[in-house]
């Protein structure tokens, strides 16, 4: 078994330094020649291939190593974060970077949780349980690679705005409320995507990576109907490419998606670079989304009680909205 194993992380060890080879290679490629988006007739490739063949390669097997690469990187940087304790959250600005670099179900900090209610305040409570599931390394790594330093540099932000906001918030309108049972509150389940303890980098990418496989093909899939439909078109005929009926309704559609591990930025990729969707409303929908989705609200509903929870809900709800169109309006 344990031979097996081994063999297993052999095999992970080789397909991601030979992906990470190969994307040196093609950002070497495209930076010498000039190659972008727009002037990708100059391609090699573009000019050797069917166009469909093409474009399947751009939209799957680029999309593929990108993301494989980008949880590797935030695998590492987790695994190295959590091996120094001091570094543990004792304010609500060290509960946020503390958050920002465990995994989004937080099972490795259950410990920590427990032993915040007699050290910390509320209001550094709930500024982790928010940012918990907005920023990961894995996260932060697809962000630049997917989207680009722009929204990757907004998501850091906004997402520390809205988890400080809303535990000063939450503090604010309820001061003596407590978190019952932090050990269910952030239990892992079937369906999480807890990091299983003895794990390599390796192997524990490629699982994460399996989990995100649907998404990067409903991404791919998007993609290629974008190219050949041209959907900027139709987004600008229906003003919901931008300003606050964009936002809004972004935020509507995230409420009942639970998005986990960046799927939200594979869901807007095409949007962002084929659709034209703004830079305000992507983030309204990926702080939504993960933020404040329904699961979210019935796991808060449950330990923090109906009242605070729906207070909580309708402010991350309502500063997401104001933050969106503020990145509008100074057209970031």
């Amino acid at each position: 078994m344990g031979k097996i194993k081994k063999n297993k992380d052999g095999i992970y060890k080789t397909v991601i330094y030979f992906t990470l080879i190969l994307l040196l290679a093609d950002f070497v490629y495209k930076t010498y020649f000039g190659i972008t988006y727009h002037t990708r007739e100059k391609c090699i490739l573009y000019a050797n291939l069917p166009r469909w063949l093409f474009l399947v390669y751009e939209f799957t097997v680029d999309l593929f190593m990108t993301v494989i690469i980008g949880i590797f990187v935030g695998t590492l940087l987790q695994k190295n974060f959590t091996k120094y304790k001091r570094l543990y959250p004792h304010n609500q600005l060290t509960a946020f970077l503390y958050a920002s670099v465990i995994p989004v179900c937080s099972c490795s900090a259950i410990p920590m949780i427990g032993a915040m209610q007699g050290q910390l305040r509320l209001r550094s409570i709930i500024t982790f349980i928010v940012a918990a599931p907005l920023l990961n390394p894995f996260i932060v790594a697809l962000s630049f690679t997917v989207l680009g330093t722009e929204y990757a540099i907004l998501r850091i932000v906004s997402s520390m705005v809205l988890a400080i906001a809303t535990g000063i918030f939450a503090e604010w309108v309820s001061p003596k409320a407590a978190i019952s049972d932090p050990e269910k509150l952030l239990s892992c389940t079937s369906n999480s995507t807890c990091t299983v303890p003895g794990k390599t980098v390796y192997s524990e990418t490629f699982r994460i990576f399996k989990q995100l496989v649907p998404y990067l093909m409903i991404a791919g899939a998007f993609s290629l109907f974008f190219e050949f439909f041209q959907p900027a078109i139709l987004l600008e005929k229906l003003q919901i490419k931008e300003g606050p009926l964009s936002s809004a309704l972004f935020i509507l559609i995230g409420m009942p998606i639970y998005f986990c591990n960046g799927a939200d930025i594979l869901f807007l990729q095409p949007l962002v670079n084929y659709g034209g969707l703004s830079m305000g409303s992507s983030i309204a929908f990926s702080l939504t989304s993960t933020a404040i989705c329904i699961s979210s609200f019935m796991m808060l509903l449950k330990y923090l009680g109906k009242k605070l929870t729906i207070q909580i809900s309708l402010f991350i709800m309502a500063t997401i909205f104001i933050m969106s169109q503020l990145i509008g309006i100074f057209n970031i």
